[in-house]
Order: C-alpha cells, then sequence, then structure tokens
C-alpha cells in the first residue's frame, strides 16, 4: 500500500514538473538596455541616445520565435538643431509595438546562438523643446515645524508634438547560455525605420544587452 502512494506520489511529481517545464518552454521573455545611432537624415538632428527593451511571445519551436517587441528610445537634439529652434534643449522619444518573428540559426546544444529578426508594426514619436525655468512653492520642515516659501528649479517644456506612424524593424544579434540555466545573455542590433509624411523617415538602430528567459 505504501509503496504504491510512494511511486503514485513520485509519479505525479514527475508528470506536473515535466508538464512546468513545458509549460515555461512554451514561452520567452526579454529585457534589456543600449544604446541608440540615429543613422542618415536622422544623424544630422540629434546625437546619439539610449534605448530600453522588452519583448516576449511564443516558442513554436527551438529554431523559430513568434514575438511582440516594445523599444523605447530617446535622443537630445545636437547644438545645431537646438541653435535652430532658439531653445537651449530638447529631444524625441520614439516608442515601437511590433511584431517581431526571431530565427535562431544554431541548435539548442550550441553555448552560442545567433539570430535574426524583423518586424512591422506603430510608432510613436514624441518631440519637445525646453528650457530651464523656476516655479514657487512652499517648502515645509517637520523637524522644525513650520513652512516657508520658495523656488526651485524646472526644466519647463515649451513646445511638444507626437504623432503615430507605420515602420518596420530588422537586425540580428546572439544569446549566449548560462551554464545549465534557461536564462541566456543577449546583445543585438537591429535598423529601424519609422515612416514620415512630410520630408525624409526617421531611421535609427538601437544597440541592445540584456537578458532572456
Amino acid at each position: 500500500m505504501y509503496i504504491r502512494l510512494s511511486i503514485f506520489a513520485v509519479l505525479t511529481l514527475l508528470v506536473s514538473t515535466f508538464a512546468s517545464a513545458q509549460m515555461s518552454s512554451r514561452f520567452n521573455f526579454s529585457a534589456g538596455g543600449g544604446f541608440t545611432v540615429p543613422t542618415e537624415r536622422f544623424s544630422n538632428s540629434v546625437n546619439t541616445g539610449w534605448n530600453v527593451n522588452f519583448r516576449g511571445g511564443v516558442n513554436i519551436n527551438p529554431e523559430f520565435l513568434a514575438d511582440l517587441d516594445f523599444t523605447y528610445m530617446n535622443s537630445r537634439f545636437n547644438d545645431a538643431t537646438l541653435a535652430q529652434f532658439g531653445e537651449p534643449d530638447g529631444g524625441i522619444g520614439i516608442w515601437s509595438l511590433t511584431f517581431n518573428p526571431m530565427v535562431r540559426l544554431a541548435p539548442s546544444s550550441s553555448p552560442i546562438r545567433p539570430y535574426v529578426t524583423g518586424g512591422y508594426g506603430l510608432y510613436h514619436p514624441n518631440f519637445t523643446l525646453s528650457r530651464p525655468a523656476t516655479v514657487p512653492t512652499v517648502f515645509c520642515s517637520g523637524f522644525f515645524g513650520f513652512c516657508f516659501p520658495t523656488t526651485v528649479g524646472v526644466n519647463q517644456t515649451v513646445a511638444s508634438n507626437s504623432t503615430y506612424k507605420g515602420g518596420f524593424n530588422a537586425g540580428a544579434g546572439f544569446d549566449i547560455s548560462l551554464g545549465q540555466h534557461r536564462a541566456k545573455l543577449f546583445t543585438e542590433a537591429r535598423y529601424h525605420r519609422m515612416f514620415t509624411t512630410h520630408g525624409g523617415d526617421i531611421s535609427y538602430i538601437p544597440v541592445t544587452f540584456g537578458l532572456r528567459w
């Protein structure tokens, strides 16, 4: 009786562990950040910026992934562009949400797995111009028990504009295994191109480093 119960318990544990592993291996997630290099016409207006990236989706098989990708980049206008606007500070932030399949180019047993990826989706740029300013406020001291008026320095937005556009991205990278762990380090570079209504399109290359599991 006890032997049968023990065998049943072991089998139940093995099945649940296997099911959990199967479920976890069906999905992938990644997060990272890095620097962004503006290209083509866009490089005449902004400096090198930064980016963050979040990605997740379904593992169709060990070599093919169907993912949704969220990328945000931010770059400051260069001095020549700020001089044209007549403002001391400003920049552009762009977030994108795209469908990005990924194809791995090495077997799962390889410690380093290069891959290619690309996709199309929605892009949302936000342009801002700002200048230093002071605003009145009230400072209260909990220790001394009194309040007094004062001013604080802020970066005041004097102009902003945003819109929604379509765009695409394509690039490559590689995963680096961390021993027997499912998590992997990754690094990648992708060319993004956001379509515009007037003038040339906006293009840039985020170089991203992060963790995938």
